[in-house]
């Protein structure tokens, strides 16, 4: 065991830690604010409601992280490299924005995915492209919601005008001169 890469590792831990830490004491204060201002009723309704979210959610997650794990195993990194890594060019941004424009389901399914790409050697342009076409281009929420609700004339000229979007964001993300870090090890490599 190596006592540096040991405390460069704690020290990632401890910074993963804070958001949670943050957000805890927000929703904790966030609480007793409600219990205050609210009553005891409201706070134990809302309690309940939230108890029950998680319970709806957590499976999901879990079945979005394995997913994305059982991606990084299967799928060869020297194959994520060469379609997405850092001499992807234009066709790694092109790539990945076609796989965010496809991928169906919300933030528990393409966060996990982002995750297990970049794990296996996608580099920060093709993610900053997938996650732009996922949220701006999905084709899933332009089929169930937005071409029901506000007609095709209407999700046509939205597509058109964000159509080039996600790889402009790539190829920005690639000029930012901001050094990532991988934060979060799943151990298959």
């Amino acid at each position: 065991m190596n006592p540096d890469n040991d405390e460069l590792v704690k020290g990632r831990e401890d910074r993963n830690l804070r958001p949670f830490i943050f957000f805890a004491l927000l929703a904790m204060l966030s609480g007793f604010f409600c219990l205050g201002l609210k009553g005891e009723d409201v706070f134990v309704s809302v309690f309940h409601e939230n108890l029950n979210f998680i319970l709806i959610i957590a499976p999901r997650i879990a079945a979005a992280m394995l997913l994305a794990g059982f991606v990084q195993v299967l799928v060869p990194k020297n194959l994520v490299a060469r379609w997405l890594g850092e001499k992807s060019g234009l066709k790694g941004l092109i790539i990945s924005s076609f796989a965010g424009m496809v991928t169906p389901g919300g933030p528990m399914t393409s966060f996990p995915l982002v995750l297990a790409l970049y794990s296996s050697g996608a580099e920060r342009g093709a993610l900053v492209a997938y996650m732009s076409a996922w949220s701006l281009l999905g084709v899933q929420r332009m089929i169930v919601w937005e071409i029901p609700l506000l007609g095709s004339d209407f999700t046509v000229i939205r597509f058109a005008s964000c159509a080039l979007l996600p790889i402009l964001a790539g190829m920005l993300a690639r000029r930012i001169p901001i050094q990532m870090e991988k934060h979060i090890s799943t151990g298959s490599g």
